[in-house]
């Protein structure tokens, strides 16, 4: 049998002056698995989190982190759970070392584990220069990154972060990234809402979409294409082109574009077998005297089938 789930949601359900935010919302992540987390605005991203994190109380359903209830079992959880908030708010008099070094305490942290670990993830997010500096001197992306050392301080066995890519340069962005497999591969597990979904896409072993309040689906980049019946389709790139591309708009292949000189994409017919296609397509090229630089099927960006699912009314193929 497979492992219990760390993470378990069952029938969470939120509502704010009659207006529900959450209606049903049920999913699971395995231990040391990326979840990412995404939807529009106002679809109930920060309020699943924050419920998950145990800072919203009230709410039907049932929210399980390491077989304990985050409810009834606070303490436990709470030893178990690093959340990074959206718009995280620090004491600004403190300096960036005694405000680590106060929510250290506060999270239980061992003196002597603070001393060794606080220098250390400053130095691993390039702030360890800025240890001295008052919280409000910061700019918002050194913020941000103050945001996630605090959550990874008690070195949790769940890491939840909402939003932790808005407002970081590339750099910073890649960084967190980096932080996050790293973090993975020490055993951790990681749940991430982001806006920024190609980062997901590049991070995420799994990914939840939520709309107006409800899941609307979840599972790997490959399992969201088949739930959304996405058309298989094959990138062909040349490096000497066959001086007749008539072969190209066989319909046998399917529908061919061009993208860019030297570059088409072939969208497959329902159903078709793409290592036959494949194949084919291969044989007739060398055949006309053209010669490939590469060849294989496309995968559809994250923001291709959010888009989907989404903007188009979550409309599936039958």
């Amino acid at each position: 049998m497979p492992p219990p789930p760390l993470v378990a949601l069952r029938g969470v359900t939120k509502s704010y002056y009659g207006q529900k935010v959450l209606s049903d919302v049920s999913f699971e992540i395995a231990e040391g698995e990326v979840f990412g987390y995404i939807g529009p605005n106002g679809a109930g991203k920060s309020t699943t989190l924050k419920i998950m994190a145990g800072l919203i109380t009230t709410y039907e359903g049932e929210v399980r982190v390491g077989g304990a209830d985050v409810g009834r079992d606070r303490d436990r959880t709470h030893a178990l759970i690093g959340f990074m908030p959206q718009g995280a708010g620090f004491q600004n008099w403190r300096t960036v070392e005694s405000a680590l070094d106060s929510l250290g305490e506060l999270s239980g942290v061992p003196a002597d584990v603070r001393a060794r670990r606080i220098p250390a993830l400053l130095e691993r997010f390039d702030l360890l220069k800025a240890r001295t500096k008052k919280v409000k001197e910061l700019s918002g992306g050194m913020t941000q990154k103050l945001s996630l050392i605090q959550a990874l301080l008690h070195e949790p066995k769940l890491l939840i972060l909402d939003e932790p890519l808005e407002g970081l340069d590339p750099p910073s962005r890649q960084l967190l990234k980096d932080v996050i497999r790293e973090r993975q591969r020490a055993g951790t597990t990681v749940l991430f809402s982001s806006h920024i979904l190609s980062d997901v896409e590049h991070v995420a072993d799994r990914i939840g979409i939520l709309k107006a309040g409800e899941v609307a689906t979840t599972g790997s980049m490959r399992e969201l294409m088949t739930a959304f019946d996405t058309p298989i389709e094959v990138d062909v790139w040349f490096s000497q082109a066959p001086a007749d591309l008539a072969y190209l708009h066989d319909p046998a292949f399917g529908t061919a574009a061009l993208r860019k000189p030297g570059e088409w994409r072939i969208t497959l017919p329902r159903g078709a077998d793409v290592d036959a296609i494949i194949h084919a397509l291969v044989e007739r090229t060398l055949a006309g005297g053209g010669r490939l630089r590469k060849i294989g099927v496309a995968e559809p960006a994250l923001d291709e089938l959010f888009a989907r699912y989404i903007l188009e009314g979550g409309r599936r193929g039958n």
